[in-house]
């Protein structure tokens, strides 16, 4: 029997995400970056785990269509900094795309930011359990 692996298109999306960093200008592709995301699952659903460390919640859009999960953001640059000798961190747009899978309740995902990680709890979908039909 196989088994229906979540966020199995994560990779590929990823990857169209890169195609179009390539149409970007040397300036814009410096300034994308993608956080770091774990993924867990368990009975109720999924849980995913984002770093956006000094982004504010209101400064993050999160959308589902058609299946896909989309949190983008961004983090700007600090505004009173006129010169830099080191730049280490990154700054500017962001964006991450996840394929949902099947049997998740896509209108009940709750996000929230804390300490500068971004939590979206994902619930499994209840009615995919089998029902017996009587025949009369």
């Amino acid at each position: 029997m196989n088994s229906y692996l979540p966020f199995t298109l994560f990779n590929e999306l990823r990857d169209i995400n890169r195609g179009f960093d390539r149409q970007a200008s040397d300036g814009e592709r410096a300034a994308q970056w993608q956080p770091a995301v774990d993924i867990c699952e368990n009975e109720g659903g999924f849980l995913l785990v984002m770093d956006v460390p000094g982004i504010a919640p209101d400064a993050v859009d999160i959308t589902v269509h058609n299946g896909v999960l989309t949190v983008q953001g961004e983090r700007k640059t600090d505004a009173q900094a006129t010169k830099s000798s080191i730049k280490e961190r990154w700054q500017g747009q962001f964006i991450r795309r996840f394929s949902l899978p099947e049997g998740v309740e896509a209108d009940e995902i709750a996000a929230k930011i804390e300490y500068g990680v971004l939590a979206l709890n994902i619930p499994k979908s209840t009615v995919d359990e089998p029902r017996k039909i009587t025949v009369q």
